[in-house]
């Protein structure tokens, strides 16, 4: 019992180190003065090359051996990863910001359907409720927004969100996936379909640099961290960890550029902090209680 609340407590917090990663992306969007299609491109190609020298280090050089025993499921999680960051990017431009993140803040209740229908994993009320409050913290945040884009944009949001809890049900399905390589593969994936909409090669010398950061950090780490932690707890609960990524992300935005956050972006963001702290105290209780009977 002991070892499996620790590899869960660990779990948790890859997880959310990962959410920290991602939540870099608004800081780095800032920084970075390219299009979105270019900023894709090379966030990819640095992402896929820190994979790369990963792979390189792990398999002894075996580069090619090491992508190569990826498998079916392998390549079906890399094409699925690789087209959730297309997607994430597409809904973008084609709807809100507001109706993406509201979308996608629906992920644990996807993700607790997917895992129920392949892996016959439930989750509990007590998850499913802290999902909910979760979005409403989101809803919360994003008060004031602008919402009711285009219904191709939304669909696209749905997509990256199912896009996210096929991947999340997949690590946690499929332990025998080499997890580097198939993320790995992910970012090539990526970068390959945003170098046909853009030009990738007319940046500055200090964007690239800032590129080079932004895919070996927000992406690489990000894929990296959750790849492992996603593998040791639920899948739902997965998805509602990555949810710290509302509140951090203007975080880093106010200390960079001080850009002080609104009321309802404080009021959200203690929401899903609370709705996500609330559920690991909750579970770390019960594991306690469980323990000592």
């Amino acid at each position: 019992m002991i070892g499996t609340d620790n590899q869960r407590y660990l779990g948790w917090t890859l997880v959310a180190l990962s959410a920290v990663a991602w939540s870099t992306a608004g800081f780095f969007t800032r920084l970075i003065e390219e299009d979105v299609w270019t900023i894709l491109f090379w966030r990819g190609f640095f992402g896929g090359l820190t994979f790369a020298l990963i792979v390189a280090v792990q398999s002894r050089g075996k580069v090619i051996k090491a992508y190569g025993s990826l498998g079916g499921m392998g390549l079906l999680l890399a094409a699925t990863s690789g087209l959730g960051m297309i997607a994430f990017l597409g809904s973008l431009r084609l709807t809100t910001v507001a109706d993406v993140y509201v979308i996608y803040a629906t992920v644990p209740f996807i993700t607790a359907g997917v895992a129920w229908l392949i892996l016959r994993e439930r989750s509990s009320r007590i998850l499913l409720a802290a999902s909910a409050l979760a979005l409403a913290g989101v809803v919360v945040t994003l008060s004031g927004a602008r919402y009711g884009g285009s219904l191709l944009g939304q669909f696209v949001a749905f997509l990256m969100t199912l896009t996210m809890a096929l991947m999340t049900v997949i690590l946690r399905w499929k332990r025998d996936i080499p997890v580097m390589p198939a993320l790995g593969l992910s970012a090539w994936i990526a970068a390959f379909i945003a170098f046909w909409f853009c030009d990738p090669f007319d940046v500055a010398a200090a964007d690239l640099a800032l590129l080079a950061l932004f895919g070996l950090t927000q992406s690489a780490l990000g894929l990296m961290l959750f790849g492992m932690g996603s593998r040791m707890i639920p899948a739902a609960e997965a998805t509602l960890l990555t949810a710290l990524d509302v509140p951090l992300a203007p975080l880093w935005v106010w200390l960079a550029f001080g850009e002080v956050p609104g009321s309802h972006t404080l009021v959200g963001g203690a929401i899903v902090l609370a709705a996500v702290f609330g559920h690991i105290w909750f579970e770390m209780r019960r594991s306690r209680s469980v323990a000592v009977s």
